[in-house]
């Protein structure tokens, strides 16, 4: 079972929809772990597990992300904020939204976030484990 749309359903269609609306199943572990492989992408959810808002533009999200980043043992270069938000535009934030864990408008950049306990437990143990030395 996948975090995936059961459905067939892309893009335009799923617009304001959560992903249990869309059909998506708690994801499997390898989808968690392919998920949470990159320090971004644990960056990301875990900023969004904790945020007090549910939608959140790109560029305050990097500036998240790359301060996340920079407290870690992240090469300064790959923490900057406009590395983090070129790499988020094209690499992670449509990873994340394939996922079915947000939904990443590129026309807008705006992200909005739904809530995935499975991936925010297993951001937050690779935080622990990692004792913030790096995500």
């Amino acid at each position: 079972m996948s975090n995936r749309s059961t459905d067939g359903s892309t893009g335009e269609q799923w617009q304001g929809m959560t992903p249990q609306d869309r059909g998506f199943t708690t994801p499997i572990v390898d989808d968690v772990f392919d998920i949470l492989a990159d320090w971004r992408r644990r960056a990301v959810c875990r900023h969004l597990s904790t945020a007090d808002q549910q939608a959140i533009d790109v560029r305050p999200l990097a500036v998240a992300v790359s301060t996340r980043g920079q407290s870690s043992s992240v090469p300064p270069t790959d923490a900057t904020v406009d590395a983090v938000e070129t790499e988020l535009i094209e690499t992670h934030l449509p990873k994340l939204h394939d996922f079915g864990v947000l939904d990443f408008d590129e026309r807008s950049e705006t992200v909005r976030y739904w809530g995935a306990p499975t991936v925010e437990k297993w951001a937050e143990h690779a935080d622990a484990v990692t004792d913030h030395r790096e995500f």
